[in-house]
């Protein structure tokens, strides 16, 4: 992958995480994903990871 894809997995990425976690505390739903910064970090990289295995994945095609 090419760096520009990269950078385009980390946007999305952050931009998915912050709504799952607004979506978790605006339902009242206070866990590990929504409280610590632990939990944000591991959701940010799950969903980068998830990205970039798509992003991958498309360029194979």
């Amino acid at each position: 992958m090419t760096f520009k894809k990269y950078m385009i997995a980390a946007f999305i990425a952050a931009i998915i995480s912050i709504v799952i976690r607004s979506i978790l505390r605006a339902n009242g739903i206070h866990n590990f994903l929504s409280e610590n910064s632990t939990g944000q970090a591991m959701l940010y990289l799950v969903i980068f990871a998830l990205c970039c295995l798509f992003f991958k994945r498309q360029s194979d095609k």
